[in-house]
């Protein structure tokens, strides 16, 4: 089973403050997941390439190697470093996306959405 910290015992993983039990905290889960656009089809030697990368994953370390393909990130943050979290992600995805030292910035798939509930109670309709 996964290990589940205890409520009780929670502290923001940025700035350590406690989050008492009933406060407003915030749980974010980032993936960072390798890609890369060469196929082995189209390079000119692919059992070259292939025996010289084996060669070279012998010589490194397992987690190192998964890491390197992998990665989860899970935080409990509070409301202040959740806000300066979304900060820094926003200046890597929206800063300067026209001179050619930086290239066109990727576009986000998702954007975060708030759900806000309201406190009001609707009106009873009446059934007939």
């Amino acid at each position: 089973m996964i290990n589940i910290p205890d409520i009780s015992a929670r502290k923001c993983d940025s700035c350590s403050i406690p989050i008492k039990e009933g406060e407003l905290f915030y749980h974010c889960r980032t993936e960072i997941i390798a890609g890369k656009d060469h196929n082995v089809e189209e390079l000119k030697y692919p059992d070259r390439i292939i025996a010289q990368a084996l060669a070279e994953l012998e010589a490194r370390d397992e987690q190192e190697l998964l890491d390197d393909i992998y990665q989860e990130i899970i935080l409990q943050l509070c409301p202040e470093c959740r806000t300066i979290l979304l900060q820094r992600i926003h200046s890597m995805v929206n800063s300067c996306k026209s001179c050619a030292k930086c290239q066109p910035q990727p576009k986000m798939k998702k954007k975060g959405k708030l759900l806000q509930f309201s406190d009001r109670k609707e009106p009873e309709k009446d059934s007939f």
